[in-house]
């Protein structure tokens, strides 16, 4: 704006008269009398400068105006605007920056007045955040101003508050009622049934019913029985909290119904939400189904967004007496054998000596049906299992069904079936290279099912109630047919296989188990050559000894303990280490950490009580109720006990143990 002093304004009233004059005598009369008012306003200006007041503004600049029309309009938005310095300090804000933030007591003079430091330290370096302040939900976006012209070095930057509670809570809403869909599958349905007289029937089948209808009513689900043990059950996301509050007490209820002393009916649950359509929800549901049968049923798994939760898995899985799909099985995989050019065998990671006997099992099938089978080694092995390799080395005949990775990479056709044993998770196989390669492929395993898995399998035999791999391919092998030989060589591996992983018999061990191993021993097998493959040296059993010594009770009736050194041998080490404490009184669970090539080792045993693969899962590893493993890599041996300690404590918290 133009504000004069005497001077000026005394120069231009000078001026003014003197053209005033010109135009009345020279030029124009009219224009004399335009240019009076001019003149006048000159004349008022000097009398208030003489009388010693204060000019009013005379013209306002066309900047100042814009100034005041934005501060105007910014000042009455319904978004809180504040306008801080370099130090947060803040020098200007509007009306509703004030309704939002004014209290009683509290000054807004720096922004972490009623900002908490962490969220302020977030917010400054995002341009814009979601915060949480009292009771009201903002969201807080930041923008530099433009100093341009003011003091050199100043830096000013505007916060934008707009407050998205009813817009959050109405989110939190829609969330809370999305559906959940949920598959109900009684696992054991048939065997019940079998093993129920006809008269009581009709009063079990409704008894399990209404059993699952009343538990899903109580939650305001929906259900609708399509088979006589499947249930689909439609629930909101609201009530489905519930469920999981109560750890899915269903198991608990359904496991009390009893078809005489012995026998439970045990259910299993997958369910799936926060999918973007109830299509893809239900097919993810059927697939966390079939991931929880796959670990031997009677729990739940539940997917979200990419994760998946396990609930329950309490029970040892129950042996099934019918052999109807070993022997399905067994016919699927001889007629892959015969439309195939060879038949290729990869077992596991560290392999042992379960995972080689039924690798020895399936190579001497497919040769007694006419077609090349080959073993899969890398050029190292594990030295669990050395002293059975030498065994089998020793035979020429059987010498030649070893290959090398590259050498199968080479061999390996279009045409080729690749059997996959001991293991269904890709990451765990000994070549994944040739599993890449392979376009024909069969697993067989009996490790419960883990959410890593190889999908493109053509057959899949995975039986967690089994003791062993071996178990497996001695059942499917008595399928095949009359002409399938096994030489005493390879019962005798088999048998090594299925001894590892019931610890003699003593652990996980069933009918099927016993009559397996039946068979291997009127095929040839020596237990005592089996026995003479366990056999130790003194250094390896005083090493032990040190172990069990340095145990420490970790939880309630769980010891872990570890190896200082690495050992010759120290999967096979930890294993029988924790083999050894849970022999001890008063334990039921036992973990065994040793140093491994890159990291740690760990192996995990239980007499049943708790669930180690529910443990040692949540560290990246995986096996069974009573029989678990998991490495550990780039870790120091404190940090990999911390983490088992942590991993227990956590089990033991979600209140899983029987």
């Amino acid at each position: 704006m133009i504000r004069g002093n005497g001077n000026h304004i005394l120069w231009w009233a000078v001026y003014i008269i003197t053209l005033e004059l010109l135009y009345f005598i020279f030029f124009n009369l009219k224009m004399a009398i335009v240019l009076m008012p001019v003149l006048g306003l000159l004349l008022f200006y000097l009398i208030y400068y003489k009388k010693g007041k204060p000019l009013p503004p005379l013209i306002e600049t066309k900047t100042t105006f814009r100034q005041a029309l934005w501060k105007q309009v910014i000042n009455n938005l319904n978004t809180g605007v504040a306008v801080v310095d370099g130090n947060e300090k803040i020098i200007w804000k509007n009306k509703a920056f004030l309704t939002f933030f004014q209290k009683s007591g509290v000054k807004l003079t720096y922004l972490k007045d009623f900002i908490p430091m962490e969220n302020l330290k977030s917010l400054m370096d995002k341009e814009e955040q979601e915060i949480a302040l009292g009771n009201r939900r903002f969201s807080i976006r930041s923008v530099i101003l433009d100093t341009k012209g003011k003091k050199p070095g100043r830096m000013l930057k505007a916060y934008y508050f707009e407050d998205i509670t009813e817009l959050y809570d109405l989110k939190g809403y829609m969330k809370e009622e999305e559906t959940v869909v949920c598959y109900f599958h009684v696992d054991n349905f048939d065997e019940v049934i079998t093993a129920c007289s006809e008269e009581n029937r009709p009063e079990l089948l409704a008894k399990i019913d209404k059993t699952i209808t009343q538990w899903v009513q109580n939650f305001n689900g929906l259900i609708k029985k399509y088979d006589n043990d499947k249930y689909l059950v439609v629930v909101s996301l609201r009530d489905f909290r519930r469920v999981e509050q109560t750890k899915f007490n269903i198991l608990d209820a359904i496991r009390e119904i009893k078809v005489g002393q012995v026998l439970t009916v045990t259910l299993s649950i997958g369910a799936a939400h926060g999918e973007d359509s109830l299509a893809l929800a239900g097919k993810t549901a059927q697939n966390a189904l079939e991931l929880c049968l796959g670990r031997g049923g009677d729990q739940v798994v539940v997917k979200t967004q990419g994760k998946t939760y396990f609930y329950g898995g309490k029970t040892k899985e129950m042996e099934k007496y019918s052999r109807v799909r070993a022997r399905v099985i067994s016919h699927a995989l001889r007629d892959l054998i015969e439309e195939s050019d060879m038949v290729m065998v990869l077992g596991h990671l560290f392999l042992d000596m379960d995972a080689l006997g039924a690798s020895v099992g399936i190579v001497s099938a497919v040769k007694s049906l006419g077609k090349p089978g080959y073993i899969i080694l890398t050029p190292e092995q594990s030295p669990s299992v050395h002293s059975l390799l030498e065994l089998l080395l020793d035979d020429e005949e059987m010498k030649k069904n070893f290959l090398e990775e590259t050498e199968a990479l080479d061999r390996i056709t279009r045409k080729t079936l690749l059997v996959v044993v001991d293991t269904h998770r890709p990451s765990l196989t000994m070549s994944l290279k040739v599993l890449e390669k392979a376009e024909r492929v069969v697993v067989i395993d009996h490790h419960r099912r883990g959410e890593e898995f190889i999908d493109k399998a053509l057959l899949v035999y995975l039986e967690p109630y089994a003791s062993s791999t071996s178990e497996m391919v001695t059942e499917l092998i008595q399928y095949m047919g009359d002409e399938i030989r096994i030489t005493p060589l390879s019962a005798t591996a088999m048998l090594s296989g299925i001894a590892v992983d019931t610890r003699n018999f003593a652990f996980k061990t069933g009918v099927r188990t016993f009559e397996a191993a039946s068979f291997l021993r009127r095929a040839g097998a020596d237990p005592t050559s089996v026995y003479k493959l366990f056999q130790e040296d003194v250094e390896t059993v005083y090493d032990r000894a040190k172990v069990i010594k340095r145990a420490q009770e970790i939880a309630e009736h769980v010891t872990l303990s570890y190896y200082d050194e690495k050992p010759k041998n120290p999967t096979l080490a930890a294993a029988q280490a924790a083999n050894s404490l849970i022999g001890l009184k008063g334990i039921f669970a036992s973990f065994v950490l040793v140093p491994i090539d890159g990291g740690i080792s760990i192996s995990g045993r239980s007499l049943g009580n708790i669930n180690v693969q529910r443990i040692l899962e949540k560290l990246g590893g995986g096996g069974h109720m009573t029989l678990a493993g998991a490495q550990l890599l780039d870790m120091t041996m404190d940090d990999a006990l911390e983490k088992v300690k942590q991993a227990v404590l956590e089990y033991m918290k979600e209140g899983e143990t029987p």
